[in-house]
């Protein structure tokens, strides 16, 4: 068994959405080596600012609409364990994903099932220190409602979202989070790592109270194959 990590780092300065603030770190205690000499020990203590919508995180779908359920009213059970599917379907700048493009994809990595966390690596988690990463592909809404036909309990991507930035409609993640309750995780990193279409994932979601998205640490459980 091998474990694999798919989330970005958190830290100051780190890349974000245009409409989300800079992510901010100051301590509150800060170490140095005279205390540390004079009393055996020095505190180190950070304060950040950030919004639960920038690095690895989930979308609840209190994130786009009032009555929609906040991320800590979901089950711990949804998200240990996931049966996941990865579904490479690369795209240039701005690139439009469709239902096709899915099916597609699945020829290669096998069917969606009732219940999958789907991965979509459309390949821009390579350009997520550059400005290029502003430029990311998304889903049209006939591939939002493929997904939700299919059955999936997640959908996981590696861009900062899942509709076309250029656009103030958002119909993707309203379909996903509002009309079907389909969890999403954005930002994920680290694609390349994958080695296998079908796994488990270990997805918890901080317990954030009224929270429209909350940080992630995703893990990929890679399974050794007989005779490795």
């Amino acid at each position: 068994m091998r474990l694999i990590d798919l989330s970005t780092v958190i830290e100051p300065g780190m890349p974000k959405p245009p409409s989300a603030p800079e992510v901010t770190m100051s301590y509150v205690l800060g170490q140095s080596q005279e205390e540390e000499q004079e009393k055996g020990y020095t505190n180190k203590l950070e304060q950040y600012t950030i919004t639960t919508h920038v690095a690895t995180h989930f979308d609840a779908p209190a994130h786009f609409t009032m009555g929609g359920k906040n991320i800590d009213q979901f089950p711990l059970e949804m998200f240990y364990h996931v049966p996941t599917l990865y579904l490479k379907i690369w795209k240039e700048d701005y690139g439009k994903i469709t239902a096709e493009d899915i099916r597609q994809a699945e020829q290669v990595s096998g069917s969606i099932e009732k219940g999958d966390f789907v991965i979509i690596d459309t390949g821009f988690y390579r350009y997520y220190e550059e400005e290029r990463y502003l430029r990311t592909p998304y889903l049209d809404l006939g591939a939002a409602e493929y997904l939700t036909e299919k059955g999936v309990s997640i959908l996981g991507t590696d861009c900062f979202t899942v509709d076309d930035v250029r656009e103030k409609k958002k119909p993707s993640h309203v379909h996903l989070l509002k009309e079907k309750e389909v969890l999403i995780i954005e930002c994920l990193a680290g694609l390349g790592q994958v080695t296998q279409n079908r796994f488990k994932s270990i997805c918890m979601p901080l317990k954030i109270k009224n929270g429209s998205g909350a940080f992630t640490r995703v893990v990929g459980i890679m399974e050794e194959r007989e005779g490795k």
